[in-house]
């Protein structure tokens, strides 16, 4: 388990963060320069706080009051920087025994081989950092990192520099070795993909502080703020008043047009936002409509398309509407040619109460 309280200043910025994590893969999400690297940084003992108090595994490695701060290579952690920092003048092979000096010959010759095994590498061994694609380079800077059994590891942006094809394929290889090894794992990224995919927990960061924690769907699917809504691409963020609450049902205002939303403690008149991700918005074929009971039902028509490999990502301006468009909804490629609407720029759209989200409008930023 980790715990983490620290404050650092570091020119002109304050960062005060405290989160636990436990044998999980953690994401520290949020825009660039938000501190989440500093955090990864002061964790690993190459940043001192100037207050506060780091414990790994129940083992208390800073602590301003007790004057404690082991240095890195005294924590048990394994971390790997940006752009990876691999020796360019060792082999993959040396890079990743390089902390493995204090061990006999033989069982450091055993770990490089399991490690290389383990990270598809084999053959590789003798290359030097560039002679390796970018993707080899990440695996053997995981391998570097795992070989000393670390009881934490630390990645700070570990696909950055990677295109999309093996972005996708090293993120389900990272997820299996956190399983593997059951390793408190956390990982800085801003990317919105990176952090859906791999966040069993999210810390969602901005202007050094932690804004909001919880598991991924939590987050990404409840934000606190609009500000975190934003953050993790909720998409629709509409500004709304509560009009009352019945049995069951919280009844909202939105442009002319009365919403039911599930329950939820909120006084008649309150200004909130109604969230709803692009991808939780379902469109009705007409052929369908009488196939179940349908709540939130709005016409419209498509006033813009933006295509994203095979994602489709529709404009949509509700009938009565004066301004460019009220909703996104994104959808699959296939459902997009199965509805025609490369051509058919009028739809009905069903608002299922069980995926909006209502937040007040005063909470936060």
């Amino acid at each position: 388990m980790l715990e983490v309280a620290v404050h650092k200043r570091l020119d002109g910025f304050r960062l005060d963060v405290a989160f636990t994590a436990r044998e999980e893969l953690v994401v520290l999400f949020g825009p660039s320069g938000s501190g989440k690297s500093l955090t990864l940084q002061a964790i690993a003992g190459t940043v001192q706080p100037e207050a506060g108090r780091i414990v790994i595994d129940g083992q208390t490695v800073y602590d301003s009051a007790a004057s404690i701060d082991l240095p890195p290579q005294a924590r048990r952690v394994g971390y790997v920087p940006q752009h990876y920092a691999l020796f360019p003048h060792l082999t993959a092979g040396a890079n990743i025994a390089f902390g493995l000096a204090d061990l006999p010959r033989r069982e450091r010759e055993r770990r490089v081989a399991e490690l290389l095994t383990l990270f598809d590498l084999q053959g590789l061994e003798r290359r030097r950092p560039h002679e390796l694609s970018g993707g080899q380079q990440q695996r053997v800077a995981l391998a570097r990192a795992l070989a000393v059994q670390p009881q934490l590891l630390l990645l700070d942006e570990p696909f950055a520099a990677l295109d999309a094809p093996l972005r996708g394929a090293l993120r389900q290889e990272l997820a299996q070795v956190q399983t593997r090894w059951g390793i408190t794992t956390l990982l800085v990224t801003h990317d919105l993909a990176d952090a859906f995919a791999l966040g069993q927990r999210v810390i969602v960061y901005d202007g050094g502080r932690v804004i909001q924690q919880g598991t991924r769907d939590a987050v990404f699917f409840r934000p606190l703020t609009r500000r975190v809504a934003e953050f993790v691409g909720t998409g629709n963020i509409l500004p709304a008043v509560v009009e009352q609450m019945t049995a069951g049902t919280l009844w909202l205002q939105w442009q002319g047009r009365r919403i039911a939303a599930v329950p939820a403690q909120f006084v008649p008149g309150t200004p909130v936002y109604l969230c709803i991700r692009p991808t939780q918005i379902l469109i009705v074929r007409p052929d369908r409509l009488a196939e179940r009971e349908r709540e939130n039902l709005l016409c419209g028509d498509i006033v813009g398309t933006l295509m994203q490999a095979e994602t489709y990502t529709l404009h949509l301006r509700l009938d009565e509407s004066n301004t460019a468009y009220d909703l996104e909804v994104a959808l699959p490629g296939y459902v997009y040619h199965r509805l025609s609407l490369e051509s058919e720029k009028r739809i009905m759209v069903e608002l299922r109460r069980q995926v909006l989200h209502v937040i007040p409008r005063d909470a936060g930023a």
